[in-house]
């Protein structure tokens, strides 16, 4: 992979990374905030004091809060749910009103859960990871799928870090059944966050680029290189581009436009490598007009020297 793409893949992984580790640290004495505005369901943040009042607000669905009582939320009574998931149960008391409440928290790690992540070879979370794996919605589900598709096992943290970032068990075995399973799981973490779907997969596919193994794929979605991209090109002549080839023409921002003003203009087919640096160095097709009328005054040195490079002067 080259540089520009490394690092992009490296943000990605780390901010995954942070979502995970960020949950599972230190944990102290647990507070709640319970929020219900403009007749929307009930949205619970979790704070600890142990991470200086850090929020974990993961969207959590009013059906997985046991107990709540919306009218008692409202006339400002006192408030007791429950998160139970397969890593551990939250418990929460406290009091409300006009649909908001805060209150304090304990947490109860789950033991077979714990066990089954040991058996998998995940390793066995202590207090505090088993917390991040319920914030999460990490479960038995996740586990099993990963384990199905003949993934690597996942550390607690990734397990987490897989949660946090939506990967469900139907997105494994759609990649899987598609003859997509990443070699790491940090693949995985990064096609979930740059929003690889099982069909833009499929789309590639029709698009003429069936066999792309992950790393090209992290690429392509992240330059935004659509079936729509690929079919612009052809239509300008360049249909029969590669995945290299694609990747540097839409890093540099070339487009069937761009290309199609250079044919006008009298070039009917420039190479890649042309294209790309006519790109970087802002060269248009009037500044080979202003060349091939003699006029070279007009243009600075660095723009004669890049033409030069690119094979475009003699």
């Amino acid at each position: 992979m080259n540089r520009p793409f490394a690092l992009l893949t490296a943000l990605v992984l780390a901010g995954a990374s942070l979502t995970s580790t960020g949950l599972a640290a230190e944990l102290g004495p647990l507070r709640f905030r319970l929020t219900s505005q403009g007749g929307g369901e009930p949205r619970v943040a979790l704070l600890t004091t142990a991470s200086r009042g850090a929020e974990y607000d993961n969207d959590i669905p009013w059906r997985d809060l046991r107990g709540l009582d919306q009218a008692a939320l409202k006339a400002g009574q006192p408030v007791r749910f429950a998160l139970v998931r397969d890593a551990g149960r939250v418990d929460c008391a406290g009091s409300g009103r006009d649909g908001k409440a805060d209150g304090t928290c304990t947490f109860t790690p789950d033991r077979a859960f714990a066990e089954l992540l040991a058996q998998r070879g995940i390793g066995r979370p202590d207090e505090r990871e088993a917390f991040a794996l319920t914030v999460t919605g990490a479960g038995r589900a996740l586990v099993e799928a990963i384990a199905a598709a003949r993934y690597p096992a996942p550390d607690v943290d990734d397990l987490a870090g897989l949660a946090a970032l939506g990967v469900t068990p139907s997105y494994i075995a759609d990649l899987a059944a598609r003859g997509y399973r990443p070699g790491k799981i940090g693949d995985l973490m990064a096609f979930k966050a740059l929003g690889v779907t099982p069909a833009y997969v499929d789309e590639l596919g029709r698009s003429g680029f069936a066999k792309l193994d992950a790393e090209a794929i992290i690429q392509f979605k992240a330059l935004d290189i659509s079936p729509a991209y690929v079919r612009s090109l052809a239509e300008v002549g360049y249909g029969s581009l590669d995945a290299e080839e694609l990747v540097q023409l839409r890093a540099l921002g070339v487009t069937a436009d761009f290309i199609a003003s250079f044919q006008r203009a009298g070039h009917a087919k420039l190479s890649v490598e042309q294209l790309v640096q006519c790109k970087a160095m802002g060269i248009g097709p009037e500044d080979l007009r202003t060349v091939g009328s003699a006029r070279k005054v007009a243009m600075s040195s660095d723009q004669l020297v890049a033409m030069k490079v690119a094979g475009l002067l003699p």
